[in-house]
């Protein structure tokens, strides 16, 4: 039985998300994440101070919480992730007002992030 979990699961479960932030911040947790087990991951975001880290945690519990539903039999433990990356998203251009009557640009940066879960064998 538990075998052909593994099997049907060999496809992975993919998440998508858009954060608020530029990929140069989000670089840093992704690489202490990447291929790590799931337990380790989320006590990582926990504690950590970084402003991406509440919503790459929401994103990786979704992101396990859609594999477990899908499978059976799944327990949290066995999940890690395999893959995650982050790609640029969009970019919202605001004109904020300065001194002399000129004009100072705000960009609010946005990436997508991709994460792929596997079951550990």
């Amino acid at each position: 039985m538990a075998k052909q979990i593994k099997d049907k699961f060999a496809t992975k479960s993919k998440a998508i998300v858009m954060i608020k932030g530029s990929i140069e911040k989000l670089q840093r947790p992704l690489d202490v994440i990447r291929e790590a087990s799931l337990p380790d991951v989320m006590n990582y975001l926990y504690f950590s101070d970084l402003g991406a880290s509440p919503s790459l945690a929401k994103l990786i519990k979704s992101a396990a919480a859609n594999a477990v539903n899908l499978n059976e039999g799944l327990d949290l433990k066995d999940l890690w992730v395999s893959k995650i990356w982050a790609v640029k998203s969009l970019e919202l251009r605001r004109m904020k007002a300065g001194p002399r009557g000129k004009g100072r640009p705000i960009r609010k940066r946005y990436s997508k992030v991709y994460v792929e879960l596997g079951v550990k064998e």
